[in-house]
């Protein structure tokens, strides 16, 4: 066999018609050395040097010559067989699919506009916006081809757009679960989520909160926020409180509860919290003080799953980037709370 030297192994399907010249001169070259001989026992070892020189499977070689095989009518109309680079390589580059990176050209005037946006605010995430460029900004972009929020992700993984996965700090934070835990409480703390009417699920409907406790440090005495943010509006709340207890978090309900009057029990018709002590007085939060007349319901996400509260979760990791861990929450003040 000559020898021929590839400079780069190729994949299967990026063969180019010179591979397939040479595939096939080099078969007709051995039937021709072989065409006397009973015995044909080299021919799976020059398949396999062919392959090895080429940068291909074996496989793929028997595919190149079977392709190749064309049947043709002499000058005196006799049909015989031939082998025909030609016919292969034609045969076989219909099957390969060109990849289609169009969208990527069309949409590139909404792209740049994307990345410039994210770029002026670095809390931005890709989701919020695209949203907010769609219905906020539709005058400004309804002459753009326009990107999905997965399709954009997938540029950025695949290194498409100047957003890279470092000017997302929050993608890089997320870790999938290597184990998904279970725990049963052995005392239930009030209304299990997996009781909650399902139409709260839609978010179609206003009145039903998420809430939680953002803490300082861990011991519980130098402040915290209670943060509550409405599913169907995700307006939100971010109220500090001078300890991580469960009074403090009732009297703050309380308060909220005087400033809205009888208006209460429409605003705040359900919150969900997660499995804290700081909760425990559940059953004061769900009844007006004085009375026994019932003014919210109370529900308890599942331990190990912050999906259930997924918006207040999302939220509170934006107080991280203006208030670090460990911070005293208590020496910050008002001015600069209402800034927040």
């Amino acid at each position: 066999m000559n020898t021929y030297t590839i400079s780069q192994k190729c994949k299967n399907k990026h063969l180019q018609f010179y591979h397939y010249e040479f595939i096939i001169n080099e078969l007709i070259k051995f039937n021709a050395e072989h065409a006397h001989s009973k015995r044909n026992i080299s021919k799976t070892h020059f398949i396999n040097h062919l392959a090895s020189i080429v940068g291909a499977s074996v496989s793929n070689i028997y595919s190149i010559i079977r392709d190749a095989s064309i049947t043709v009518r002499d000058t005196y109309l006799v049909e015989h067989t031939e082998l025909s680079a030609l016919a292969a390589f034609e045969k076989r580059s219909k099957n390969h699919k060109i990849p289609n990176n169009s969208k990527l050209v069309k949409a590139h005037d909404f792209i740049k506009l994307v990345e410039t946006e994210m770029k002026s605010n670095k809390l931005s995430s890709v989701d919020e916006t695209i949203n907010y460029l769609i219905l906020h900004e539709n005058d400004k972009i309804k002459d753009m081809d326009t990107v999905s929020t997965k399709t954009f992700y997938n540029y950025i993984h695949a290194g498409k757009v100047k957003i890279k996965p470092i000017d997302l700090p929050r993608m890089l934070r997320r870790k999938p679960k290597k184990n998904d835990k279970t725990y049963i409480s052995k005392r239930q703390k009030g209304t299990s989520i997996t009781e909650r009417p399902e139409h709260i699920e839609t978010r179609e409907e206003f009145g039903h909160w998420e809430g939680d406790l953002v803490v300082g440090p861990r011991n519980g005495q130098n402040g915290a926020y209670l943060t509550l943010i409405e599913r169907k509006t995700r307006f939100y709340y971010m109220i500090p409180i001078t300890s991580q207890s469960s009074k403090k978090v009732y009297i703050q309900i309380n308060k909220l509860h005087k400033f809205y009057g009888d208006s209460f029990k429409e605003i705040f018709k359900s919150v969900t919290f997660d499995n804290g002590s700081e909760f425990s007085r559940w059953r004061d939060m769900e009844i007006k003080p004085g009375t026994k007349e019932k003014r919210t319901t109370i529900y308890f996400g599942r331990p190990y799953h912050s999906c259930d509260r997924a918006s207040n979760e999302n939220c509170n990791g934006l107080i991280r980037y203006f208030i670090k861990k460990g911070t005293d929450i208590n020496t910050i003040s008002k001015e600069k709370n209402n800034r927040y």
